[in-house]
Parts: C-alpha cells; sequence; structure tokens
C-alpha cells in the first residue's frame, strides 16, 4: 500500500479557476502515455480534479506532483499509502464535498473505478483501496444522517429556486444530460417546474428526457432561437456556453451554473442571478457548520473504518508468515508435550507476537515486518 498515492486539486483547496484548467489540461491526456501511469483512476468532477495511482517502481510521488502541475504555480496535494487511502474514503463519503454528505459524489467513484478496471489500469492496492472506500461510504451513510437520499450538489440551491416558484417562477431549462443534469431537472420537476432539457446529442438528450418526462430540445436550436425561461441550470464540459444575448433574450431570473469549466461568464448572466461555484461553495460552508455535530460522528466512523481497512490490508500480506509462525510453534509444542496440548496452547502463545508484528507493519510498513520475519527465520 506505500505505492498507493492520491493527488489532484479540488473546488474546496483551490477555487474554481484552477480546477478548471485543471480539467482542461487533463481532459485528452492519457496518464500512462504522460506520466507512466499503467495503474490509475482519475477522477473528474465539477468538485474536483483527481488521480489515484499505483506509484510504478521509477516513479516517486514528487517527481510526479512537479510534472502534474507543469506551469502552475502551486503543486497539486498529494497523499501517499495510508493517507491516500483516507483521503478515498473521505470523497467517496462525501465528506470533502461542498456539499457535504451528498451521495452522488459515491457514484461518481464507483463509476471512475468501474471504467478503470475496464480499461485494465487497476491492480491489487488500488482494487482494495476502492472497495474499502466505497464500503466505509456506505457505512457512513448508513449510520449518519449527513444528507437525505439523492443529495447533489445542485441540491444546495434547491431553497432559492423554491422560493422563487412560490412567487410565480414556472419554466425551466436545464442543459446538460448528463448525471448531473438529470438530478437537477429530476429536483425542480419536484418542485413544481415545466422542464425543458436541452443537450448536444440528440439520443442521449431524448433518452433522458424521457426518463424524466421532460421536453427535449437541441442545444443548437436552444442556442440560436431560445425560449422564455425563469430559471437555466447548465450542467456542461463548455466553457462559457451561454452568451448575454441567449440569457437576455429568455428572460430568466436564476441561472444555476454546475458546469465544469464555468458555462457562464459572471458578465454574461445579465440581470439573472447566477449561482456557480463561488456561491454553492458559500451555501456549503454554511449547511458544513449546521451539521457540525453529525460529521464529527462521521469522521470517528471514518476513521475506524480506515483502521480496519488498514489491518486488513496488512493482515493479506503477513498471513502466510503468521500460519508459519503458528506451524512452527505448535511443531515445537508437540515434540514436547503432544498434540492436544500443542493445539491448546499455540493460540495463547503466539497472540502477543503476532499482535506485536501487525503493530510494526501498521506503523513502519508491511517491508519491516517481513525484515522481523526474515531475521527469526520465519520467512526467506
Amino acid at each position: 500500500m506505500k505505492r498507493l498515492a492520491l493527488l489532484g486539486v479540488s473546488q474546496r483547496r483551490h477555487g474554481s479557476s484552477r480546477l478548471a484548467d485543471w480539467h482542461e489540461r487533463h481532459l485528452n491526456l492519457d496518464l500512462a502515455d504522460a506520466y507512466g501511469l499503467t495503474h490509475h483512476v482519475t477522477l473528474a468532477t465539477c468538485n474536483r480534479w483527481e488521480v489515484v495511482t499505483a506509484l510504478p517502481a521509477e516513479l516517486d510521488v514528487r517527481t510526479l506532483r512537479d510534472a502534474l502541475k507543469a506551469n502552475d504555480d502551486k503543486p497539486p496535494y498529494a497523499y501517499v499509502g495510508e493517507a491516500a487511502v483516507e483521503r478515498l474514503m473521505r470523497i467517496a463519503a462525501g465528506l470533502d464535498s461542498l456539499n457535504p454528505g451528498e451521495d452522488q459524489i459515491m457514484q461518481q467513484v464507483r463509476h471512475a473505478y468501474l471504467a478503470a478496471r475496464d480499461a485494465g489500469r487497476i491492480n491489487h492496492e488500488l482494487s482494495f483501496a476502492f472497495e474499502r472506500s466505497m464500503q466505509a461510504a456506505k457505512r457512513i451513510r448508513r449510520t449518519v444522517a449527513l444528507a437525505p437520499v439523492n443529495t447533489s450538489l445542485f441540491s444546495l440551491a434547491r431553497p432559492r429556486l423554491e422560493a422563487l416558484h412560490a412567487k410565480g417562477a414556472t419554466a425551466a431549462l436545464v442543459i446538460g444530460a448528463g448525471e448531473m443534469g438529470q438530478l437537477a431537472a429530476r429536483s425542480l420537476a419536484s418542485i413544481g417546474f415545466d422542464v425543458d432539457l436541452a443537450n448536444r446529442s440528440e439520443t442521449r438528450g431524448q433518452e433522458a428526457a424521457a426518463a424524466l418526462n421532460a421536453r427535449f430540445l437541441p442545444l443548437g436550436d436552444v442556442l440560436k432561437n431560445p425560449g422564455a425561461y425563469d430559471v437555466i441550470v447548465t450542467a456542461t464540459p463548455a466553457k462559457d456556453l451561454l452568451p448575454r444575448s441567449t440569457i437576455e433574450n429568455t428572460g430568466a431570473v436564476a441561472i444555476v451554473d454546475l458546469g465544469m469549466p464555468r458555462n457562464v461568464h459572471p458578465d454574461a448572466a445579465a440581470d439573472a442571478e447566477l449561482i456557480d461555484a463561488e456561491q454553492l461553495e458559500k451555501m456549503g460552508r454554511t449547511r458544513r457548520a449546521s451539521i457540525e455535530t453529525e460529521l464529527g460522528r462521521a469522521e470517528r466512523l471514518l476513521l475506524a473504518e480506515l483502521d480496519e481497512a488498514m489491518n486488513e490490508w496488512n493482515e493479506r500480506q503477513l498471513g502466510p508468515s503468521i500460519v508459519k509462525m503458528k506451524e512452527r510453534m505448535r511443531s515445537t509444542l508437540e515434540e514436547r508435550l503432544g498434540q492436544e496440548d500443542a493445539d491448546r496452547l499455540v493460540g495463547r502463545l503466539v497472540h502477543d507476537p503476532i499482535k506485536g508484528l501487525r503493530a510494526i507493519a501498521r506503523e513502519h510498513g508491511v517491508d519491516v515486518a517481513r525484515t522481523y520475519l526474515q531475521e527469526t527465520g520465519i520467512q526467506e
């Protein structure tokens, strides 16, 4: 596990502008070709760009960190070994999200992991880290009431849109038929808005609109001749997608920009209220403060999950040696006491050495524990 590393940038740590730059820089970049990352998972969302990798033997995390930052003044954050697993657990559980406890990120982590697995980019370290992180996320969600089911980043804007609907706003346009756009469309419909869904790919857009019971509109038609809408939600990877003229023609009073990079430049919002990444972050900080007690419980549970995961990992690595230690002890006891007494005593006598071995592995790494085993002749 010591070769596991997680590096990246996030909205909370670095701001939306820098995050957008990282998305654009790595959008079509093959990390295996660019940095030699044979085994890796890339997690690219509107909140973060992170890569989780099993470092090849010839590459250390400092070198990779410098390579990733390119001409950026500040390097990405980097976590290694157990710290990388902890970070991944925190992400999957929604504890690092702008909207704490949102469950959309857990699905995004799963999809990124499965995509990497299907592409042959997963080894045993990555598999263990992701499987245990998703397991921890599920346990935290079951145990701690951080957020309702289907909470997403868009949920932060919902109270404002509910207030607008109460004042007479009824028509909403959602641009983008991906997961984020569909969640927004479903939420708007539940408030009572009449929802139109626009997308560049007509096939995908029509399928999503049918599932949502919304009207589909080709994105090109919307940009050329937009209708009248009270609320616009954007969730696409197209930078500055909506010009000021288009927004003015809709008469929209509120825009929620969920895109990465931003779909609506602040100057293009005209007279509409713009709820973008910066505004959503402020809303998220307010909500985070309101659930401080629950977040504390979730953090304690996460650390317990981390302890269990690392103990399990070390156990897997040391398992054959522990079996051999027990066999050696049993053989020695049988010579003097017989099989029945040997079977009865072996567990007691090896308990403390095994406990110490696990502690060494946890504190100093499996390689140090293996050195101890080699010196005792248990492991060659």
